[in-house]
């Protein structure tokens, strides 16, 4: 599982997350998504990558709560 390096909620249904992720930070493209899992046997949803840190080996998801997945996702915290 991925580490969560910064949660930020931005409005009531939105949140920012930067996440840990070295191989996906060192690979990624403007306009790129990852597909993301909560858990092991969670649903597949796509992101868009919204930031992307190579030095670092993190990227930033920004994303809306709109269904049990992403309910799920925002209940995770660093």
């Amino acid at each position: 599982m991925y580490k969560i390096v910064k949660k930020e909620i931005l409005n009531p249904t939105v949140t920012l997350m930067e996440v840990e992720a070295p191989l996906i930070a060192r690979k990624a493209e403007p306009g790129q998504f990852i597909i993301l899992r909560v858990d092991e046997d969670g649903e597949r949803i796509p992101l868009t990558i919204a930031d992307y840190n190579r030095n670092l080996g993190t990227v930033t998801i920004i994303f809306q709560i709109v269904g049990a997945t992403t309910m799920q996702l925002d209940k995770l915290n660093t």
